[in-house]
């Protein structure tokens, strides 16, 4: 295969010869020895250069080009690349660097380890105990609490408990009783002049008192005076005085003024005996106005006591009227003295015990009464006087 190439490198380029052959065409041209020298030099340069471990894994065809501008030709390059192969092919394949990379996985592996027991070390030395402390007071924390919400419940599951036998004794509130402002109208057209003065809607009046009067009308018709309405006739009436219940929102407001029917103490229903066969029995509602409730000492005493407070109107004071009542005493406790009978003077070296203790007691009484005043004057506040200016005649 070589001497194919070489044949064919020779019969292709004719014109290149005499530089790729070394040898002279003909036998009377000879080179010179200068040139030969120097071919082998670049020669044996060029095998230095191939043969260099940073060229050797380099591409063919850029040592071709190299070996070219340093002055070698084709065969001479062929040639020294054919000499170099079997040193190029032992030596192209680089050092295996397994090794290497076993060392530095086990360094890291090693780091690594190292580093893990560390922060092992760290944390169950310094970390873990902090944690574990947290925990325990947040369970203390929270199973205090706990106890703390227990202690509460039982507490007020027992006031509950007296809360209602304490109220048991007092009297109920009745959920149907009707206002003051209301319980003077005997119509539905008083009702509604009355809900018209406090601009108050209809479904806001109270369901008894609505009730109350729809049945003192009934009883007002011809021939009804002594008839109790039955429960349609009640509402007829109701509805022939406010037309508003015949709408939707009215046949709401009538259930609920049935429902107050059914279940106050006031209304009370009885089955009537004058219905037709077939049918049920219509029930006929009686009023029955509720009881006047007394009033216990207690709401009597408070009713009174509200009342004197309500005319009370308290006394202008003053800062002087201390030392007005004290000066005021002091007059009655002079007056009170003044008509003493008299009594003479102890005889000199001898003193009536009487007489002692009155003069001492009066002493006191002159020596607290002149500290009052000196009191007063100190901290009495200064009062403007006009300043008057004299001037000279």
């Amino acid at each position: 295969m070589a001497g194919d190439s070489d044949t064919t490198s020779n019969t292709t380029h004719p014109a290149h010869t005499d530089r790729e052959n070394p040898e002279p065409a003909s036998e009377g041209s000879m080179s010179p020895a200068g040139d030969a020298t120097d071919r082998s030099e670049l020669i044996s340069r060029a095998r230095i250069f191939l043969s260099s471990p940073q060229i050797q894994n380099q591409d063919i065809f850029a040592k071709r080009a190299f070996l070219l501008e340093k002055g070698l030709n084709e065969y001479e390059i062929e040639q020294i690349l054919r000499e170099m192969s079997p040193s190029t092919n032992l030596s192209s394949t680089p050092p295996s660097g397994l090794l290497t990379m076993l060392i530095g996985l086990a360094r890291l592996f090693v780091w690594i380890s190292g580093g893990s027991a560390a922060l092992l070390l760290l944390y169950h030395r310094y970390v873990l105990p902090r944690i574990i402390r947290t925990a325990e007071a947040r369970r203390s924390l929270k199973s205090h609490q706990v106890g703390l919400l227990l202690k509460l419940n039982a507490s007020l599951k027992s006031f509950k408990e007296v809360q209602t036998d304490s109220y048991a004794v007092l009297p109920q509130p009745n959920p149907h009783k009707e206002p003051a402002s209301f319980a003077g109208c005997h119509g539905l057209m008083d009702v509604l002049k009355e809900a018209e003065t406090q601009k108050l809607e209809l479904r806001k009046v109270p369901h008894s008192t609505l009730l109350r009067c729809a049945w003192e009308d009934y009883r007002k018709l011809p021939d009804c005076a002594n008839l109790n309405p039955r429960t349609e006739e009640l509402f007829q009436v109701l509805e022939s005085r406010i037309p508003w219940l015949v709408s939707d929102e009215g046949i709401a407001f009538e259930h609920s003024l049935w429902d107050t029917l059914s279940t106050t103490s006031a209304f009370e229903g009885t089955v009537s005996q004058d219905s037709p066969e077939n049918f049920p029995p219509p029930v006929r509602w009686a009023y029955i106005p509720p009881k006047p409730t007394q009033t216990t000492p207690f709401i009597s005493s408070l009713e009174s006591l509200s009342r004197v407070t309500s005319t009370y109107t308290p006394t202008p004071t003053s800062s002087y009227q201390p030392t007005l009542q004290t000066m005021s005493e002091f007059t009655g406790y002079i007056s009170s003295n003044l008509y003493t009978p008299y009594r003479p003077p102890p005889l000199p070296g001898t003193v009536s015990p009487s007489t002692g203790d009155i003069s001492d007691g009066l002493k006191k009484e002159i020596r607290a009464l002149k500290g009052l005043a000196l009191n007063r004057r100190s901290f009495m506040p200064t009062i403007p006087r006009p300043s008057f200016s004299t001037q000279p005649s």
